[in-house]
């Protein structure tokens, strides 16, 4: 396991860690990291997962599964058009 990665457990104080190391792609697993993460827990995530998976994300499922203003954000700085 990366030792990076453990920059995220706090986010999932809620769940079983190794549960969460094995779906680091879930949209669960995105959608929390990009609502509550900060700056370095995000950038694990990309690192981790690639800018592709975000961006796929927030087209299938970052509308319902973010805030209004998370879903926002994340659609400007990738440049996705609602």
């Amino acid at each position: 396991m990366d030792k990076n990665l453990e920059i995220l457990k706090e986010l999932f104080w809620d769940y079983k860690w190794n549960s969460v190391l094995e779906k680091l792609d879930s949209p669960f697993v995105i959608a929390r990291v990009l609502e509550i993460g900060d700056e370095d827990q995000v950038r694990t995530l990309i690192k981790e997962i690639g800018d592709d998976k975000i961006i796929d994300f927030l087209k299938k499922y970052g509308k319902r599964m973010l805030s209004k203003i998370s879903y926002n954000f994340w659609c400007h700085f990738y440049g996705i058009s609602d």
